[in-house]
């Protein structure tokens, strides 16, 4: 929450000072990066598959793309006339890492709770295929400009176009790299993130540990 104050503070102080309104998509970005981090605390509040866990994970699903799809806000970042580049810089990059945190915790909490319904190695696979999922959402996001609730409001379409995605891949080559180099971008930084800890246990217990 610190890092989502933080940068709407810089967004306001940006419309304020240069009276811009460039990048007030953020507000509403951030708040859906936000939404799967009560779903999956929900989620990690469950020890059993049940309709209530069972809704909490469907609706950690369906909102956490729009978390690391914050990455690709870095799209609209350039020199704007009359605002410095760094200050931007800061913003966008905030604005980035506010996303991911919220991924990232997401996550976390998410994987806790299908660990203890799968196991470790089991959950690992799943959390690896539900990060090249939603890097196609990441995808329909940014590019096809689909939203979350269009799995209800646009329901056949989705499921076309992911009939099309699958049947014919090789028509589909941007869709399926963009999907796959993300999901290598997201799983190495959430390894990286779960690594760290080990860093500062003795080598004997780090071991036990992994």
């Amino acid at each position: 929450m610190l890092s989502v104050i933080f940068t709407l503070l810089l967004l306001a102080a940006r419309a304020v000072y240069y009276h811009s309104h460039m990048y007030m998509f953020y507000p509403w970005n951030l708040f859906l990066a936000v939404v799967p981090v009560f779903f999956s605390r929900q989620l990690n509040k469950t020890n059993k598959l049940s309709l209530k866990s069972i809704a909490f994970f469907a609706g950690w699903l369906l909102f956490f793309p729009n978390a690391p799809y914050l990455l690709t806000d870095v799209l609209h970042f350039r020199q704007r006339a009359g605002i410095p580049l760094w200050y931007d810089l800061m913003l966008v990059l905030s604005a980035t890492w506010a996303g991911l945190a919220a991924c990232f915790i997401s996550l976390l909490q998410a994987e806790a709770f299908i660990t203890r319904l799968t196991g470790k190695k089991l959950s690992a696979a799943i959390v690896a295929v539900l990060l090249f999922t939603t890097s196609s959402g990441i995808y329909l996001g940014r590019f096809l400009r689909y939203n979350s609730w269009d799995v209800f409001i646009k329901p056949l379409r989705l499921t076309g176009l992911a009939a099309q995605y699958i049947l014919m891949p090789f028509n589909h080559i941007k869709a399926w790299a963009f999907s796959a180099i993300c999901t290598a971008l997201l799983l190495l930084i959430y390894r990286t993130i779960k690594a760290l800890p080990l860093l500062f246990m003795p080598a004997q217990t780090a071991g036990n540990v992994k």
